[in-house]
Formats: structure tokens, C-alpha cells, sequence
């Protein structure tokens, strides 16, 4: 085990304990947050093996739910992916439909094949979307057009990163895209009125559960789900008990995204 790997975990193992006191409890509210797949080497990127285990423990004994579902009744666990790389069709689509789990998908217009020039084999293609979107399963929402920090973005700015993605997913999908997610969960008084403009609901903070009666739609707290977590703190943080993890990289004043 790295050294990183295990500062990491000895990280988590220290807040843990605080955790029993803010564990999930009825009406509560985690969203999970995930990134890729089966491919990246980044603390935020899961191996295949690792990620099939978390579905086949949340269909097991949790309750996932959708987003809109989460938002009107105030309960469960809720799958979101960020970016839009093609291992969320190829990996994380058929485990979806496998266990039949409602999940988001906050995409960067700007990436997918076609949009950004990429043409890498890295990005999703719209024709890859359109199957997402067919299974019923997928809500697409928006993660600006070029992944833009709308820390520093002033609001006109911001409502042409938000407004442009939003358009190209209801435009090239066919479905109303009525949720954001800011990328690397920094946001700022003017991005959150172009997000009040334009969407239903906005995911803002990170390592922060949803509590019972708080929930505020346009602030939506995530839990980052990280390859240092395997199983024990990943189960740990579906049940709410995780937030403090925040404590560590705010000290490191860098957040899990960033290559090591």
C-alpha cells in the first residue's frame, strides 16, 4: 500500500467514529458522487471490480432513488456520475439496467464527441447518450458546457456555460434537463442565481448529507466516492457517516480530484 493510499485511510479511520452520531436517518438525503469507471488513475476514478460491489450492496440493502424522487419525498440514496467519459456507457450503463438503479448523469456538454473535438475514444457520443437516456434509468443534467470554475465566473458567464449545456442536452437527447452540478463543487453567489434561473435544483457542496426537513435544491450536498474508501468506508459513507473526510483535504487545501 502507498503512502498516500494509506495516509488516506487512516484519514477516514479517524472521523469515522464522529460518523455515529450523524449517521443517515429517516427522511435523510446522500447523494453519492462519481466520476470513472473502469479506466482513470486518479483517487476519484473506480476500479470495474470495486464499483460492481457498491451496486450489488446499495440494490441489496439501501434504497436508491432518483433525483426528483429524493427531492419531493426526502429519502435514500442518490447515484450521480460527472464529466461524461464513454466507460459510463460501456461500465457503469449495464450494471445500472443489471440492478435496475435510477442514477444522474451530470454532463460536460463540451466533451462529448463531436462538441469539443476531442475524438479520442474517451468521450461519449450523443449516440451513446441516446441509448442512456432510452433506458429510463438515466436523468441527464448539466455540469456546464467546458467544466468551467464558476467560482470565478461572473454571472453572465456562468449563465452561458449552464445555458449552453443545458440546450445541446434538450436539444440532442430530446429530454428536459432540469438539474447542475458545479464542477469541482466550488460555486459563487452569481452562478447560483443563473442556477436558480435555469434549473430545478443545484449540487453545490461536497462530503455534506442531506438532513431531513434542511434540504436545500439549490445547494445539494455530495459525498465523494474514492478508490481509498473499497468497501468499509464506502459503506460508511451511503450511511451518512463520512462528512468529516472533508476535514483532511481542507487541511491539504486540495480536493480528491486533483492528481496525486
Amino acid at each position: 500500500m502507498g503512502a498516500a493510499l494509506l495516509l488516506r485511510k487512516v484519514a477516514k479511520a479517524a472521523v469515522l467514529p464522529a460518523g455515529v452520531a450523524t449517521r443517515r436517518r429517516s427522511g435523510d438525503v446522500v447523494i453519492l458522487l462519481y466520476h470513472r469507471v473502469g479506466a482513470g488513475e486518479r483517487e476519484i476514478d473506480l476500479p470495474l471490480v470495486l464499483f460492481q460491489r457498491h451496486l450489488a450492496y446499495l440494490a441489496g440493502r439501501d434504497r436508491v432513488v432518483s433525483l426528483d424522487e429524493a427531492l419531493a419525498e426526502g429519502d435514500g440514496v442518490v447515484l450521480t456520475f460527472d464529466d461524461g467519459y464513454r466507460d459510463f456507457h460501456d461500465h457503469v450503463l449495464p450494471l445500472l439496467v443489471r440492478h435496475q438503479l435510477p442514477a444522474v448523469l451530470y454532463l460536460s456538454t463540451g466533451l462529448v464527441d463531436g462538441e469539443g473535438g476531442r475524438g479520442d475514444g474517451e468521450a461519449l457520443s450523443w449516440s451513446q447518450l441516446r441509448e442512456v437516456v432510452a433506458t429510463g434509468l438515466v436523468t441527464v443534467g448539466s455540469h456546464t458546457h467546458t467544466h468551467a470554475d464558476l467560482s470565478r465566473a461572473g454571472e453572465r458567464k456562468a449563465e452561458e456555460e449552464m445555458r449552453r449545456s443545458k440546450e445541446l442536452i434538450e436539444d440532442r437527447l430530446g429530454v428536459a434537463c432540469r438539474h447542475f452540478a458545479y464542477p469541482g463543487a466550488v460555486g459563487s453567489p452569481a452562478a447560483d442565481r443563473a442556477a436558480r434561473r435555469l434549473f430545478a435544483s443545484a449540487a453545490w457542496d461536497a462530503w455534506r448529507t442531506n438532513r431531513r426537513g434542511r434540504i436545500e435544491p439549490f445547494r445539494l450536498g455530495r459525498t465523494p466516492v474514492l478508490h481509498s474508501d473499497g468497501m468499509v468506508f464506502f459503506r460508511a459513507k451511503a450511511r451518512g457517516m463520512l462528512d468529516a473526510e472533508a476535514l483532511a483535504y481542507r487541511a491539504l487545501r486540495r480536493g480528491p480530484w486533483r492528481a496525486s
